[in-house]
């Protein structure tokens, strides 16, 4: 049986075929790790997976492939590492501020919740929801802080799940909201510090495994 053209895997994944838009990554993906293990830093190879970076790329990828547009001959592997390349550039500078004792701080789970918690908060979300847990405190973690995003005002709701949860840079949300990045840097502000308010003791949330 002949397997379909790249075009035709394209088009087919626009219009919803998640077979076809399986089959497209897959045939990309060899090209596609090898490019990104050659651009990782040497002294963070032990820290960042090829993988985890490429994965970060598909979700953008699947999420954006409605604005892709063939430009000819690898066009869609030029777009797919364009994507892949910003996921790492943004990988490597948390390792970096990481190691410079800039990372993400540790929760106090003694303490309210503050604004900075709450991004802690969502970044274990987002993870969640990329591959989910079998932790019972997992599920709960991710169903409070849903449960409270949702209580929040649309824009805020939206500037802060495009922002912390889907990880899109300032520019990418302004765009998507049609909001200056002024405006965006404003409204998930004062959404984190209102998520803070609604979600209360963090403790909770470690309270037991599963």
């Amino acid at each position: 049986m002949t397997q379909p053209a790249e075009d035709d895997l394209i088009a087919l994944a626009q219009a919803g075929d998640e077979l076809a838009l399986r089959r497209l990554l897959l045939l990309h993906h060899d090209a596609l790790c090898a490019v990104v293990d050659r651009k990782i830093p040497p002294d963070l190879r032990s820290t960042l997976a090829v993988e985890d970076v490429c994965q970060e790329a598909y979700i953008l990828a699947v999420r954006e492939l409605a604005m892709f547009e063939s430009r000819g001959p690898d066009s869609f592997f030029n777009w797919l590492l364009t994507i892949a390349e910003r996921k790492l550039i943004d990988a490597v500078r948390k390792q970096r501020a990481a190691k410079r004792g800039g990372g993400q701080r540790a929760l106090d789970l003694s303490a309210p919740v503050d604004a900075t918690s709450v991004v802690a908060l969502l970044e274990q979300v987002a993870v969640h929801e990329h591959t989910p847990s079998r932790s019972a405190a997992d599920h709960e973690l991710t169903a409070a802080v849903q449960t409270a995003l949702a209580e929040l005002e649309e824009d805020y709701r939206t500037s802060i799940r495009c922002r912390y949860i889907e990880g899109l840079s300032v520019a990418e949300t302004a765009e998507r909201m049609g909001r200056s990045p002024g405006a965006v840097r404003k409204l998930c502000s004062r959404g984190l510090l209102r998520l803070a308010e609604s979600l209360g003791d963090v403790s909770r949330f470690f309270s037991r495994d599963g």
